[in-house]
């Protein structure tokens, strides 16, 4: 009998990219489905959420990144590559995005649309958060996110020569599981989601992406540090 290692070596890519994604993302699209069909109540931001988050995604993220070693990943593939000069490319994109935002608001408000957050909720964050784990979130989120939906999956479709697609569908799959945030979230994720996809598809560089969505993280939620 084969060892579980010796499986996962041998899995087609469609298998590899189907276990990757729904791996990284499932509980989370379930949750935002659950919501949307008025299921499960809609939950703002807490401490409790937020702690959550951490132990998720830290184990889901060695557990994930273990299987794509054994597939023959490395943080060079993925575009991961730390460093100065894109840390500073990655504050640069944060004001980017920024800017982006603003304007789409500003759009969007001409029009006399005034989003909100799910079922009318006016804030996406209940109560305080301590520093601490807003620092932690804003570290650990942006990693876990952008290797697997835009670096995995985009770094793939090019691999594959379907590079469009993979640009498509990421934009899709992080707009997706955000849908828990209501028209506030979708304002915010349309030109992030463009930003990041578009960089990266072009680049191949990860870490600027990483930087941008953990300066758009933290300051997020700082504000509701108390």
């Amino acid at each position: 009998m084969r060892s579980l290692t010796e499986q996962i070596r041998d899995w087609s890519p469609r298998r590899e990219a189907l276990t990757i994604i729904t791996g990284a993302f499932g509980y989370f699209l379930g949750g935002t489905a659950l919501s949307l069909a008025g299921i499960l109540p809609t939950v703002a931001i807490t401490e409790g959420h937020l702690r959550f988050l951490l132990v998720y995604e830290s184990f889901a993220l060695v557990a994930l990144g273990g299987t794509l070693r054994l597939r023959g990943w490395t943080a060079e593939r993925l575009g991961l590559s730390p460093g100065l000069r894109d840390t500073l490319v990655g504050v640069g994109l944060a004001i980017g995005n920024y800017a982006a935002y603003v304007l789409l608001w500003n759009l969007v408000a001409a029009m006399n649309l005034y989003p909100t957050g799910l079922h009318g909720a006016q804030s996406l964050v209940a109560g305080k958060l301590s520093l601490p784990m807003v620092v932690g979130v804003s570290l650990l989120n942006p990693l876990y996110e952008e290797v697997f939906v835009c670096g995995y999956l985009i770094t793939f479709a090019r691999e594959h020569r379907a590079l469009a697609r993979g640009v498509n569908a990421s934009i899709a799959i992080r707009l997706a599981y955000h849908l828990y945030q209501g028209g506030i979230g979708v304002v915010g994720l349309i030109p992030f989601g463009l930003i990041a996809a578009l960089w990266f598809s072009r680049t191949g560089r990860l870490w600027p992406v990483v930087v941008m969505h953990g300066v758009v993280d933290f300051t997020g939620m700082v504000g509701y540090v108390g």
